[in-house]
């Protein structure tokens, strides 16, 4: 089996609370994510809890982005945890199909397979911006980012505004 894919048939037919700790690699092809430059590395516990596995852990995976400036590759490491449960298709003990709720289910053979929780970690965890290390990381010089350009079409609507409003010009911003 893929180290992003366990069988817990046995985590199952234990009572609450026993864990089983296992490493995870998940190939970036697998994940369907086309920022991640490698695999998704990190350790799982497999938790029993009454209904479900639970699965916590810390994982990381390389990331290449684009810079917020140059469009030049940055090469980044992303981080993000693990806390999810899996829940049977039917009650191991008392049989009958259980809603899984908000949760993930297992497979008819009680494998359970990361590869989705992972895409959505890796995801997540993915920075909205960066910038590279080569020119770009210099201050910027343009615009003011939190000032937008004045439109030059406007210039004209602009100067009859402070024109009307010239003596509370800056109180009406």
């Amino acid at each position: 089996m893929a180290d992003y894919i366990f069988n817990v048939a046995r985590v199952l037919a234990q009572t609450s609370g026993p864990s089983r700790v296992v490493d995870v690699v998940a190939p970036a092809s697998v994940l369907d994510v086309p920022e991640l430059s490698g695999p998704v590395r990190g350790t799982a516990r497999f938790t029993r809890l009454s209904d479900a596995v639970l699965v916590t852990g810390e994982m990381q995976a390389p990331a290449r982005l684009p810079c917020a400036r140059c469009t030049d590759d940055v090469d980044v490491k992303v981080e993000f945890a693990l806390d999810d449960q899996f829940v049977p298709r039917v009650d191991p003990v008392r049989g009958g199909v259980i809603d899984p709720g908000d949760r993930w289910h297992l497979d008819p053979g009680h494998n359970l397979d990361l590869s989705q929780v992972l895409a959505e970690g890796a995801i997540s965890a993915l920075p909205p911006r960066v910038i590279c290390a080569g020119p770009c990381e210099a201050p910027w010089d343009g615009p003011a980012m939190s000032e937008p350009a004045m439109d030059p079409r406007l210039a004209p609507l602009e100067r009859l505004r402070r024109q009307m409003l010239h003596k509370d010009y800056d109180s009406h911003g």
